[in-house]
């Protein structure tokens, strides 16, 4: 009934062999050391817990504050250890312990007895603060706790010790572990201790360790305390120093467990060698460089803090057997690991050290610069010579890794003197704008110039001006505050700047001449032209120049043409599209430079239409004209008049939105109603345009009514003819002879009256004399059964005629008698199922009965149009929309959880899984669907290129952009397929109208479909009239490239020889350039190059033979 559960989140420490006796605590390796803060010892370890019946959950949670040092767990009901220790990276300043143990009870279960797990619960929880550190301490606790008469008890015992690890270290500049007599070094311990856990030590060779006193030391920082201090031979041993140099010195740090004054933990040991310090070094008195050149020089003194010790004689005559100090000094480039030679300072230590016995300075030391600014260090190196304990000569090095002991210094190279120049040229002819900015860079300001020999002139700053200056050359001579001058390839080069300007002012070449000035053609034409041939000024390029032409209204022309003259030089500023105004021509070159001419340019007067003169129609074609003469519907006339504009006349006769073969003459005849365009043109092309609405007469009409026919009166029938419409008055002609519009005394059968009008339109009708009317059905209404395979069909009928009160029996298919759901004495049957059924009429006369028959309809069974597998690929989704299958229904999207995702008669998937639609339509007829959506991790990319608008009968391409996969073009129905070949389709539309095309895509079970309109709208062009050719002639039409800016080519290959005509039109139906022909041919290369084309969407219609074909293109600029 035990459930026991015992783990550890602890960090165990490794055992190893106890190598240094000095070094505490025991077991603990160097790195260790370094990498955690404190040492955790729990010993005697013993946790038991007890219940009456038994203990059925313990669980017991140890760890340090903060951060959780360590952690120890347990789930044992008894648990015990003699020791186990952590290492702990932080700070330690308690342990949280806590434990829970509960007792099983007996529990009634409803229909037996049964151990439950919630008896009593004996609980401890204790926060043990750390109040001391390298002491054992000791806890003990105990827990209990009663439910009814069961009990439950804790308990827990164990010893525990915090020990801080300490590492020790010197200076990292201290390279050869030095101690000096007369600097301070320091000693660097692990900081984050209590300032009582820090007591630094020393010891001498075979000697005990010394705890260092506060005479001993010095403390540089507040922030270096408590674990670091600054000591020396000097501090520690006082004038005994001196005798000691060249012996170790050992230091470390301890801790000590304040009971008894034991040592609990100690650092690492560090080793230092008594030596004496190097004299201090500097640079002073630099002189730098005066000017750049390639080998500057810089002078300065180098000075110790003191001469060096030794006896100069004795080093000179018996080196061998020298007391004292030598000495070594070098100087580095910042950049460079190799040593610089200056002069007069001294290169082997030999004579260094000579020198410097004697002073402590060496002045006037020249070195060779580089030629920039250059940092510099100079350092110095040395050993001591010395008597030892023994009494023998040893050597020692120097202490030389004090900051003092090397001297950054700095050599500053005046940067080369350069002037940059940044002329202004004359922009006009004869102009003396000219101007020089002169930029002065590097040397030592002030500057001064000397312009082509004038007087010196000093600059305020490191730039100056010259201004007002004529076309020509000037020559600057640039020098600093130093006299230093511009040098290029170490030669003195003064500056030489070149004013330009041009040669002749700008002039129109072909003023007052033949074809500078064309005239409008006709009234409010815009076919003036200005060709102006331009020289002189300063062109834009080799020819060009910048022209303005502004109306008189102050609008700018922007219909131009650019090119070239006949000779060489000249720029053609041909502007077209003018009408008759005065314009201002200006002209501008590179340089702003303008001229301005006034011009003027006439037109004709307006060509109008004085008047249309017209002869009506006789008759109204929707007369029934029992002769069947035609000719009398077209007898209509028109004739038109006009003047203006440039004579002789022609003209053009039109019909709107009807058929009209166009005609040619002044008078056009035999015409039919409708509205008439006549467009008059006079010699240079100009146009009026004129309209005429030609209507017929009003239709003649003929009603004839009767009397009733009784059986007791068979001859005593009559009838009257009633005439309206048409051109009164009117005339009478009945089959039987009679001329009046009312005769009598006639017998059931049939009459015929025909009536003519006072243009001879004539119409005939009949009338019929008959008995008392049978039983007619007058309307039925039948309702189809609401949904598939319903009951709730229904017939509504209207009767007329009969004999007194009718009566309705109704049967099903198979003839039986149907005796529920009528009413309206049975002129209405409901609850119907789909199928035929029979009503039979009987009215109270003895006339046969009437049978008729009925079919009530059910709408057909509702499909879902879902596949039941579905795949789709990354990023995409698949998209449904049941709205034009289920109009008005309403719709429940949900997964294979139920959840209800849309009510919308669209859904859209992405990510894979099951899903069911529910459908209920507006009738309430409900119909259900389940699919699966499968993800592919493939990318299904679909996209093409197509004429947005086009013409019916012409051949369209389509272009897939889609590649590497499978596609299949989507169609609309009576759109024919023509090719399709390498992604691409040419197909052909039969009417005009909005036309959806797709391409629709397939890659790794995934498939997309893309789909974009097109416009198909009527030939603009005429092409079509004639294309009645059904031959596919064009094998390949292609624009290169597209999009352009107007500059592209026209690639054609046919499947036979043929003529070709081109055709380029915009949005609206303009034509963007005229049409271009090439002759008979199989291949064709076009090149185009049409700037003035707008920035823009165009179709661009191919036209071979009985074949035409149509490409989008895009114009961009």
């Amino acid at each position: 009934m035990t459930k026991k559960t015992f783990y550890f989140i602890i960090l165990l420490i490794g055992i190893r062999n106890l190598t240094n006796a000095q070094e505490l605590p025991l077991y603990i390796t160097a790195d260790q050391k370094r990498n955690n803060n404190f040492l955790l010892e729990i010993t005697n370890y013993s946790y038991t817990s007890r219940g009456d019946d038994e203990i059925c959950y313990t669980n017991l949670t140890m760890y340090s504050n903060p951060n959780r040092g360590f952690e120890y767990s347990s789930r044992s009901n008894e648990d015990s250890f003699s020791i186990k220790r952590f290492l702990i990276k932080n700070n330690i300043h308690n342990i949280y312990f806590k434990s829970i143990s509960q007792d099983y009870r007996r529990c009634w279960r409803g229909f037996w007895w049964d151990w439950c797990c919630d008896g009593a619960i004996a609980e401890i929880e204790k926060t043990i603060p750390i109040s001391k550190y390298c002491s054992t301490l000791s806890f003990k606790d105990y827990g209990e706790n009663h439910h009814g008469d069961k009990e439950a008890e804790s308990n827990i015992f164990f010893n525990y010790k915090v020990i801080p690890l300490h590492t020790l270290k010197t200076s990292d500049n201290n390279s050869a572990k030095h101690l000096p007599i007369e600097i301070e070094i320091p000693l660097i311990g692990k900081e984050g201790f209590a300032s009582d856990l820090y007591e630094f030590r020393y010891k001498e060779p075979g000697k005990d360790w010394k705890t260092l006193k506060e005479s001993q030391y010095s403390r540089h920082s507040r922030y270096d305390y408590p674990h670091t201090i600054y000591t020396s031979a000097s501090k520690i041993f006082g004038a005994k120093a001196e005798s000691m140099i060249g012996k170790t010195i050992d230091f470390q740090i301890v801790s000590r467990d304040k009971d008894n004054g034991n040592v609990c933990s100690t650092s690492n040991i560090i080793s230092l060698t008594i030596t004496k310090s190097a004299p201090f070094i500097g640079v002073i008195d630099i002189k730098n460089p005066l000017c750049y050149s390639n080998e500057p020089t810089a002078t300065f003194t180098v000075k110790l803090g003191r001469k060096l010790l030794g006896d100069l004689q004795k080093y000179k005559t018996d080196k061998n057997n020298y007391l004292g100090e030598t000495l070594k000094i070098t100087i580095q480039r910042k950049d460079s690991s190799r040593a610089e030679r200056p002069e007069n300072l001294p290169e082997e230590e030999s004579k260094t050290t000579e020198y410097f016995l004697q002073h402590d300075r060496i002045e006037n030391v020249v070195l060779h610069t580089a030629s920039v600014t250059t940092d510099y260090t100079i350092k110095l190196k040395g050993n001591l010579y010395y008597l030892n304990s023994e009494g023998k000569r040893a050597s020692i090095p120097l202490y030389s890794d004090h900051y003092m002991h090397s001297y950054p210094f700095t050599i500053t190279v005046p940067k080369p003197l350069t002037a940059s120049t940044f002329p202004t040229d004359n922009k006009c002819f004869g102009d003396t704008k000219g101007k020089i900015e002169v930029r002065v860079l590097g040397g030592t300001p002030p500057y001064k110039y000397v312009k082509n020999d004038e007087p010196p002139v000093t600059v305020d700053g490191d730039s100056f001006f010259l201004t007002n200056l004529l076309t020509g050359t000037y020559t600057l001579t640039i020098t600093d505050k130093n006299n230093c001058q511009i040098l290029k390839n170490g030669k003195v080069s003064p500056v030489v700047v070149k004013i330009e300007g041009p040669a002749k002012p700008i002039t129109i070449v072909n003023e007052g001449k033949v074809g500078f000035i064309t005239h409008a053609k006709g009234y409010k034409r815009k076919d003036g032209m200005i060709s102006a041939i331009i020289t002189g000024g300063t062109p834009i390029d080799s020819y060009r120049y910048t022209t303005q032409l502004q109306a008189s209204n102050g609008e700018f022309i922007n219909s131009l043409h650019m090119g070239t003259g006949e000779k060489k030089g000249e720029f053609l500023a041909l502007y077209y599209f003018l009408g008759a105004d005065t314009y201002t021509l200006t002209i501008k070159d590179r340089n702003g430079c303008t001229l301005t001419k006034k011009i003027t340019i006439t037109e004709p007067d307006e060509l109008i239409i004085n008047s249309i003169e017209a002869t009506p129609i006789s008759c109204n074609p929707r007369n029934s004209d029992p002769n069947n003469n035609s000719s009398i519907n077209s007898n209509g006339t028109l004739t038109v008049n006009a003047k203006g504009g440039v004579p002789t006349y022609r003209y053009v006769w039109k019909r709107f939105n009807k058929p009209y073969t166009e005609t040619r003459n002044k008078t056009i005849t035999d015409l039919v109603d409708g509205i008439y365009q006549v467009e008059v043109i006079d010699a240079n092309e100009n146009k009026a345009v004129g309209t005429y609405t030609l209507t017929y007469p009003d239709p003649l009409y003929l009603k004839v009514t009767k009397s009733e026919m009784t059986c007791s009166a068979p001859n005593g029938g009559q009838a009257t003819a009633i005439a309206s419409g048409g051109t009164p008055p009117y005339t009478y002609l009945w089959n039987t002879g009679h001329t009046d519009a009312h005769i009598v005394g006639l017998s059931a059968g049939k009459y015929f009256v025909t009536v003519s009008d006072s243009r001879g339109c004539s119409v005939q009708e009949k009338v019929v004399l008959s008995y008392p009317e049978e039983v007619e059905v007058v309307s039925t209404i039948i309702t189809p059964v609401t949904c598939y395979e319903g009951n709730d069909g229904k017939i509504a009928l209207t009767l007329s005629g009969g004999k007194g009160a009718v009566n309705v029996l109704w049967y099903d298919a198979e003839g039986t008698l149907i005796t529920q759901g009528t009413t309206n004495g049975g002129k209405t049957i409901s609850g119907l199922k789909a199928g035929k059924y029979k009503a039979v009429f009987r009215d109270q006369s003895d006339c046969p009965a009437l049978e008729q028959f009925y079919e009530v309809l059910q709408p057909e069974k509702t499909v879902v149009n879902i596949p039941s597998q579905i795949t789709i690929c990354q990023g995409d989704s698949r998209s449904f929309d049941l709205s034009t299958a289920f109009p008005s229904a309403t719709f429940r999207w949900t997964d294979s959880t139920g959840s209800l995702l849309s009510t919308e008669p669209t859904f859209t998937v992405s990510t894979k899984g099951n899903y069911k639609v529910e459908i209920t339509d507006q009738k309430g007829c409900k119909e259900a669907t389940t699919f699966e959506v499968s993800q592919s991790d493939k990318i299904l990319e679909v996209d093409f290129l197509a004429a947005t608008n086009s013409y019916y009968n012409y051949t369209v391409k389509l272009v897939s952009l889609s590649h590497s996969i499978t596609t299949q073009w989507v169609l609309p129905q009576g759109v024919t397929l023509i090719k399709e070949e390498n992604g691409a389709a040419e197909v052909r539309f039969p009417n005009k109208g909005t036309y959806t095309i797709g391409l629709k895509g397939f890659l790794d079970g995934c498939e997309k479909t893309v789909y974009k309109t097109l416009w198909v709208e009527k030939d603009r062009l005429g092409i079509g009239k004639e294309n009645t050719s059904k031959e596919v002639l064009i094998d390949d039409f292609g624009i290169f490239s597209n999009p352009n800016n107007g500059t592209f080519r026209i690639k054609v290959n046919l499947k036979r020889a043929s003529v070709i005509k081109v055709y380029c039109i915009d949005i609206l139906g303009r034509e963007a350039f005229p049409a271009i022909e090439q002759p008979e041919g199989t291949t064709f290369d076009i090149p185009i190059e049409n700037r003035r084309i707008s920035a823009g969407q165009y179709l661009v219609i191919l036209e071979a033979g009985g074949d035409v074909m149509v490409q989008k293109m895009i114009v961009n600029h």
